[in-house]
């Protein structure tokens, strides 16, 4: 019950102040409604629209919605740098200060940046709906679903109440990943020569993806050390429990897509 009084009151009186007027982030429905919408449209609306006709090819807006993502995910990866993420939070790093709602420019502008990220996850639900609408529903995989509902549901969270150095650290490597995985997707594009010749940067990205997670978790762990304590235990226990489904799903994509037994001759 303790926890549960806890939760309410994060969720309803703790929201940082800096950010309660951005759009989107103050509702405590509107984002839980657009996560429904989207399992709603990929698992049942979407399969049962397509049931009857053929996939729609969709190579030029494919094309151009990778281009998007590349510059939207380069771009905030440039600005959490120019921000001051890291020469102006690297006392976050060593454990010498405490959360608080700083209003200082670096402090707002990073703000302002992991909100742009937050909308880049709604963005790229858009992947799955070009997957449903081009009948690739192979990719449509338990790891699809619940990386981009897990990844918009934490990003979301982290905007509302902890806009602190573990999770921008975390909103820019994932914007770095997203980079380099939207640029492959770009080139495999054009077709299946060019596919044959950059398929060994997928294994990379996948490789890189998990070593992400690796990261991530042990820089939040960083809380449970002495003098460490920026976020309550139980929420970075959260946070680190789904760091580790992502990893094991990753992996276990990776074992049977990438690292399957050579066939005897």
């Amino acid at each position: 019950m303790d926890l549960l009084k806890e939760v309410q009151r994060l969720w309803i009186e703790k929201i940082d102040p800096r950010v309660v007027d951005f759009p989107l982030i103050q509702s405590s429905y509107y984002v839980p409604l657009i996560i429904f919408a989207y399992l709603y449209f990929i698992l049942r609306c979407g399969p049962r629209f397509m049931k009857n006709r053929q996939p729609y090819s969709l190579k030029t807006f494919i094309k151009l919605y990778n281009i998007i993502q590349i510059v939207a995910n380069a771009w905030l990866v440039y600005d959490h740098i120019d921000a001051g993420l890291f020469t102006n939070n690297l006392q976050n790093i060593s454990c010498s200060v405490v959360f608080d709602y700083s209003y200082d420019y670096t402090s707002l502008r990073l703000c302002r940046t992991v909100w742009y990220y937050f909308l880049l996850k709604i963005l790229d639900y858009v992947e799955t709906g070009i997957f449903v609408l081009r009948k690739k529903n192979n990719q449509v995989s338990g790891l699809h679903i619940y990386h981009h509902v897990s990844t918009l549901f934490y990003a979301w969270i982290g905007v509302r109440y902890l806009i602190v150095t573990p999770a921008l650290i975390g909103s820019m490597l994932n914007s770095f990943v997203h980079m380099l995985m939207y640029t492959y997707y770009f080139l495999a594009s054009y077709g299946p020569n060019v596919q044959k010749a950059i398929a060994p940067m997928k294994q990379w990205i996948t490789k890189i993806q998990m070593v992400q997670f690796i990261i991530l978790i042990l820089f939040f762990s960083h809380n449970f050390l002495p003098n460490c304590k920026i976020m309550e235990h139980w929420v970075v226990n959260l946070y680190i429990f789904n760091l580790i489904i992502n990893f094991y799903l990753f992996y276990d994509f990776y074992k049977k897509t990438y690292d399957k037994p050579k066939s005897k001759i």
